[in-house]
């Protein structure tokens, strides 16, 4: 196993196209009921932190790749949003085994984390792609690995120490020309 965005500059680079992997599948203790009032709270928090927080990445930021880290400067990448929507969500009575960071790809192929809230109505989504609440299905994105307590958990169930895709998740084209 290898990180998600180290792993996605191999495969760009050796040609590989990357191929959804099934959903890590977070549970909380006891399914949490999502009343609309909590729906608010998610759009509200989603809305919030987008709107706020300006997108930069760690290199810029920090002068280094893959810093995770409350975004107090106002700056983050997108595992820094995550970061903030489960902090405030926690802080408003939110339990912390409803919310977890997920890291895989975006549809175009990009490393992207996002805040997955898991319901007893079922997991949603919180991006700072977009303002909408959605399913895991429907952002498009490929879920890889998703945070369990100090641990991560792939999407074949394997716990590991840091976000990491399982293998194999690519497939080699042929770039011969059929003639």
């Amino acid at each position: 196993m290898i990180s998600i965005a180290r792993r996605i500059a191999l495969g760009l680079a050796a040609g590989l196209i990357l191929l959804p992997v099934a959903s890590a599948q977070a549970k909380p203790i006891r399914p949490f009921v999502l009343t609309a009032e909590r729906m608010s709270q998610l759009q509200q928090v989603n809305s919030h932190v987008n709107s706020t927080i300006r997108e930069v990445s760690d290199l810029e930021q920090y002068g280094r790749e893959d810093v995770w880290a409350l975004p107090t400067s106002g700056k983050g990448d997108c595992e820094d949003f995550a970061l903030l929507k489960r902090k405030m969500l926690i802080e408003r009575g939110w339990p912390s085994s409803s919310l977890s960071v997920a890291v895989g790809a975006t549809a175009q192929g990009e490393a992207h984390a996002v805040l997955l809230v898991s319901t007893g109505q079922g997991q949603y989504v919180l991006d700072n792609l977009t303002s909408s609440i959605l399913s895991p299905e429907r952002t498009g994105h490929v879920i890889h690995t998703r945070q369990s307590g100090r641990a991560w958990v792939t999407a074949s169930g394997e716990r590991t120490s840091e976000p990491v895709a399982d293998l194999p998740v690519a497939q080699v084209v042929s770039r011969r020309k059929r003639g």
